[in-house]
């Protein structure tokens, strides 16, 4: 129906044909799922997922750990050689959660990120021991940027013959800090490897203290990340207040310095500006006096 314009006329809306909607369906959803993905809170998501990974990996652990209870007659290498189809795959199993593990905690220790200290001073080395010096435009093979590349690249660069810095060239300080996503984290503290041990050597006669040892070594290990987290923050808090009072107290008070718009009022006739008097105008006052005087 067209709408109603407020002149009292009627404007047309050239509306899309349904062959033209059908062909840009395709790319509308794909544009829709980019601006809800770019909007969506993934630190929260992440933080609240982990939980629920954690979870379901520790609870797999233990019933696998309980289906060799009811697998039959233990293995014995040398009475018993053969295992059951089910006692292969419940280990095949375990092995594969205790990698996944191995793997991720591997992630969480190697997950950094590359900052460029463009501003800093060459000849003063920043208080870090994961600071080096590289030059501006140097050539990295794109393989060096990703795992395991990023961890062998080094390795590399020492065995080979790697030329030095140019000292033409431009370098620049280059700082490498851990990075570690939320959510891999956090499935290392509540499903490290160790407690994948410990949940592999689980059996009925000492589950009542090893399934509470893994519970611990998870809680100690996600209060320790918290406690670190929270120093990080509390640290930055300090460090913009102190920025902020000295700005507040030293910066701005010589910056921004009040000025006053304030008239002048000149008196002639003040006692100490007779002394400097010009005497041919003093000569012109007495005169105009006596003439005064003689009037009255």
């Amino acid at each position: 129906m067209p709408e109603q314009s407020g002149t009292g006329g009627t404007r047309i809306i050239r509306s899309r044909t349904i062959w033209e909607r059908i062909k840009s369906w395709p790319m509308d959803r794909i544009n829709r799922f980019e601006e809800d993905f770019n909007t969506k809170d993934w630190d929260e998501w992440s933080q609240a997922s982990s939980w629920f990974a954690a979870i379901g990996l520790n609870t797999l652990s233990i019933v696998l750990r309980i289906g060799h209870w009811f697998d039959g007659p233990k293995y014995d290498p040398i009475l018993n050689p053969f295992r059951s189809s089910l006692a292969v795959w419940l280990s095949f199993c375990e092995w594969t959660l205790f990698s996944l593990s191995m793997v991720n905690a591997i992630y969480v220790y190697l997950s950094t990120k590359n900052y460029h200290l463009f501003e800093h001073r060459l000849n003063d080395r920043p208080k870090s021991n994961n600071v080096q010096m590289q030059e501006v435009g140097e050539p990295i093979p794109a393989w060096a940027e990703r795992y395991p590349g990023k961890f062998f690249y080094p390795l590399l660069q020492v065995i080979f013959e790697h030329p030095g810095f140019d000292p033409n060239s431009e370098c620049v300080w280059v700082i490498t800090m851990w990075c570690p996503s939320n959510f891999c984290l956090d499935l290392f503290c509540y499903y490290s490897p160790a407690q994948v041990l410990i949940l592999n050597y689980l059996t009925g006669e000492n589950y009542f203290y090893l399934l509470p040892a893994a519970v611990i070594i998870g809680i100690q290990l996600k209060v320790l990340v918290k406690l670190y987290q929270s120093l990080i923050k509390d640290r930055q808090i300090i460090f913009d207040e102190v920025y902020n009072e000295y700005t507040e107290k030293f910066v701005n008070p010589n910056c921004f310095v009040h000025k006053y718009e304030v008239g002048i009022q000149t008196d002639v006739n003040r006692p100490w500006d007779k002394i400097n008097i010009n005497p041919r105008l003093k000569q012109k006052q007495k005169s105009k006096k006596e003439i005064m005087d003689k009037n009255i």
